[in-house]
């Protein structure tokens, strides 16, 4: 007999589950619960104002809001000195660049306006000056800023939620061997040098990136906005990592079996 309605979608969501290896089960319950708890924390303790809680900390200024910058940088020092020595080179290459697209079309460019800043006018948002005055035929943020402007009305997709969560699940999914081969690990780690930096370099950025996924949970960003954030920044990753990559035997997925 066909599935009915109601057990259709579930028995989806299961054969999505099975299909998911454990290092992805553990990423995205992870990122999700930072989230969550984070702002669970937010909403019930009132956390006091602090350093982090500035936009301006330096953190903010130089590393997040610059952030697939050092993506980028530090994926390449990995993908030079570790992953392209046992891998093909333009396969990691390639699975950067499709991460980077889908990052640019959703905090950048999508023929004029981002994704984010159309959602955030197609919800009603305008930019407005310090009078509250409509300033007119302005549809991106970085240029209403640039005319003195603010932001207003609309639904604000979490950018930094999208940036730090998806940047996040790329570099995770890179190194994603250490799950399963932890004497690679300290195989890599008796080799020293350079190949050895590149891969603590990696875990230190999925370190800064996660506490500023805190900090953008506690202090900025009401919870539809950081629940949006979260939808869209796992999306990408799930596209690729769980839909296109596999299927596409040229790309393929980061090894699992990793010989140092």
């Amino acid at each position: 007999m066909p599935e009915s309605g109601s057990s259709a979608p579930m028995s989806t969501w299961n054969n999505i589950m099975r299909q998911l290896r454990p290092h992805q089960k553990f990423a995205a319950a992870f990122y999700l619960s930072t989230v969550i708890i984070s702002l669970i924390y937010a909403v019930t303790c009132h956390p006091p104002v602090n350093y982090f809680s500035n936009k301006r900390n330096l953190i903010n200024v130089y590393f997040v809001k610059l952030g697939w910058l050092w993506t980028t940088i530090i994926y390449f020092i990995y993908l030079f000195n570790v992953l392209g020595r046992k891998q093909s080179f333009e396969r990691g290459l390639v699975r950067y660049v499709c991460m980077s697209l889908y990052w640019y079309l959703m905090t950048q460019w999508l023929l004029g306006p981002s994704f984010i800043d159309r959602v955030f006018v197609a919800t009603g948002g305008t930019c407005r000056d310090p009078s509250a005055m409509l300033i007119q035929d302005v549809y991106q943020q970085t240029t209403c800023r640039r005319a003195g402007g603010t932001w207003s009305g609309g639904h604000d997709v979490s950018g930094h939620c999208v940036l730090l969560i998806h940047s996040s699940l790329f570099l995770w999914e890179e190194i994603s061997w250490i799950w399963y081969s932890i004497p690679a690990v300290q195989r890599l780690k008796q080799q020293n040098g350079t190949p050895w930096l590149a891969f603590k370099l990696v875990c230190g950025l999925l370190a800064l990136w996660w506490w500023m996924l805190v900090i953008t949970s506690v202090y900025f960003h009401g919870h539809y906005e950081l629940f949006t954030g979260c939808i869209f920044g796992i999306a990408g990753w799930a596209a690729l990592y769980l839909g296109i990559f596999p299927r596409i035997p040229s790309i393929g997925l980061p090894p699992i079996q990793f010989q140092v």
